[in-house]
């Protein structure tokens, strides 16, 4: 019986498991209702099931698969090993629990059985298929039209050539949907052939042009060359060495486009991102820039015309930009940049990141970016820059919920003795995010200052964590012989109060890191400076002591008792990586006898 009709498909939305374990996922309508608690180990992308509804791959929370339906009820009850996304031709690739390969069709019935050994997407109405010894062709029914005799096989392309590995370690050539070679085996390497005739081909470590009879467009001459798209153009690596260029060529092997900074390598919603490490912005297939470099990150769109971007320029006061832009790195704004050029700012402290710290945004395909909250949750938000929904750990960390814009409950955890922890910001914390003090942040650095003024003086040298790797870098016993260096050795103790270490990767993709840390350490310094003065009086004027040197350092120092307690800001480049600290110590005036 045909599905009910539905207008989009659900959004799916991922759902951190307690302590740290798998996330699971939900599935939400495009009206904010829960359709499937988050239950799911994975969800593949919706396709239309032909009857007005969506069906999509799924795995259960044992990691068996399966296919579910827009309303999230089970399809196909899982029971194997894969299902991967459904293609144009309405077909699904699934792999069975004895690691055979078949077809299913959009109601997650197989319509081609699992018997092969490895299995392609369809291409022109035809697949490559793997049996134990060979590659060949099959079509829809899974029978092969062309028998398996080749090492390799690539898709066909719309002129009906697809390119071949004649043996293991052998030449490639074409043949043409008869399995008749069209073009002789002469190259180390073939791609498919675009929508205007050239194919791709390599000759030892350089690429080349050729055309349908194998006549050469461009000999081989390029390090790098991609295929061709449906804009025609083909990503390019070329020049002399120390002169490099990237860009896109076209099928008559002129190139298009030519950047000597950063280019994507794929045209999205009909645009390629390009950057100068500093600004972003995109060109259409004619290497006009249609959207001009306003931004300071960005990622590439995706196929619905989406992209998290963040302002370069502070925007106008009283804009709507400017609210979302409150208390963000130099008042700029995350956002959600449209293909049409619009930029929609969004309310929230910044995208969520991936375990290196590099945005997700909408890579996921769901049509959904995650960002964090002010609250330590995570808002998913849709292409159009709405919150679909939130999810939000407890004030205790017990219980987590799924909740919709409103903050109406949409479903909830109901298992006890777990924790779910809050989401910090990977990029732009707030000054507490920084401390690492004992107790921080709710212990006060004057309780540190006392108990390192009552501990019993030891031989010390700060570290730096670029250049030091001792296991405590922090507090070193020293032997006697060995004078330290920039700054020496000290008798006392210290302890570090907040730090920060940023990687030149993300300095160069986020320039706005450096300003926004600095920022905040000059908050946690002064706050430490005040309270400081407030417990052992005002601090001795024109007196600076340097504890250890690096790119830049600043120190204020307070006499207390017998001895002085200074406060270190340290700052240090190397390698392009940035490493910042705030130290506290306490010195004695002399070394213990």
């Amino acid at each position: 019986m045909p599905s009910s009709t539905t207008a989009s498909p659900p959004y799916v939305v991922p759902c951190p498991g307690p302590s740290g374990s798998a996330e699971r996922y939900a599935l939400v309508s495009a009206d904010g209702r829960l359709l499937r608690a988050p239950e799911l180990s994975a969800v593949g992308p919706f396709h239309p099931d032909g009857a007005g509804a969506f069906v999509a791959p799924a795995a259960d929370d044992e990691g068996l698969c399966g296919y579910v339906d827009h309303r999230g009820a089970w399809l196909a009850a899982p029971a194997l090993a894969h299902t991967g996304a459904f293609e144009d031709d309405g077909l699904s690739r699934f792999r069975a629990r004895d690691g055979r390969w078949g077809y299913a069709g959009t109601d997650g019935i197989p319509v081609i059985a699992a018997t092969l050994t490895e299995a392609g997407v369809f291409r022109e109405g035809m697949a490559t298929a793997r049996t134990e010894g060979a590659v060949g062709y099959i079509d829809t029914s899974g029978g092969f039209v062309i028998r398996p005799q080749y090492a390799a096989a690539g898709p066909f392309a719309p002129n009906g050539l697809a390119g071949v590995r004649m043996a293991d370690g052998g030449r490639c050539g074409y043949i043409d949907r008869t399995g008749r070679t069209v073009i002789e085996p002469r190259f180390d390497g073939a791609k498919p052939f675009g929508p205007e005739g050239a194919a791709p081909v390599r000759v030892g470590d350089l690429w080349g042009l050729i055309d349908e009879k194998g006549a050469w467009i461009v000999e081989p001459s390029f390090p790098m060359l991609g295929p061709f798209d449906t804009n025609g153009l083909a990503y390019v690596l070329g020049g002399s060495v120390g002169n490099h260029f990237r860009g896109f060529l076209d099928a008559r092997g002129e190139v298009v486009i030519e950047a000597t900074d950063r280019l994507s390598q794929d045209f999205r919603s009909g645009l390629v991102r390009f950057d100068d490490g500093y600004a972003h912005g995109y060109l259409d297939a004619t290497g006009e820039e249609v959207i001009a470099q306003c931004y300071e990150w960005a990622e590439d769109f995706d196929l619905g015309g989406a992209a998290v971007a963040h302002c370069l320029a502070p925007p106008e006061e009283d804009s709507d930009e400017a609210r979302a832009a409150a208390d963000r790195p130099s008042g700029r704004a995350w956002g959600v940049l449209r293909s049409d050029e619009r930029f929609i700012p969004v309310h929230h402290l910044e995208p969520l990141t991936d375990a290196d710290g590099w945005v997700l945004g909408f890579a996921s395909g769901t049509g959904l970016a995650a960002f964090i909250t002010r609250d330590g949750g995570v808002a998913h938000v849709d292409r159009d820059g709405r919150d679909v929904c939130r999810v939000v750990a407890g004030a205790d960390g017990a219980v987590l919920r799924l909740e919709d814009p409103a903050g109406t409950t949409l479903w909830e955890t109901t298992a006890a003795a777990v924790s779910y922890a809050r989401i910090e910001p990977a990029h732009c914390g707030e000054a507490h995010s920084y401390l690492v003090h004992p107790g921080a942040p709710e212990r006060d650095v004057a309780e540190l200052a006392v108990e390192l003024l009552a501990a019993e003086p030891r031989r010390f040298e700060p570290c730096s964590l670029i250049f030091d790797s001792r296991e405590d870098p922090y507090e070193t016993a020293a032997p006697e012989d060995d004078p330290g260096a920039d700054g020496g050795t000290w008798w006392g103790a210290m302890g570090v109060v907040a730090e920060a270490f940023l990687y030149a990767e993300h300095q160069h993709d986020f320039s706005f890191l450096q300003d926004w840390v600095v920022e905040r350490f000059g908050e946690i310094e002064a706050d430490a400076v005040s309270r400081l003065t407030a417990r052992f009086g005002e601090p001795l004027p024109g007196v600076e002591l340097c504890l250890r040197s690096g790119d830049g350092a600043s120190s204020t120092v307070w006499q207390a008792g017998d001895g002085r307690l200074v406060l270190q800001s340290y700052f240090l480049v190397g390698d392009g990586d940035l490493e910042i600290q705030l130290w506290l110590a306490a010195l004695a005036d002399e070394a213990p006898h």
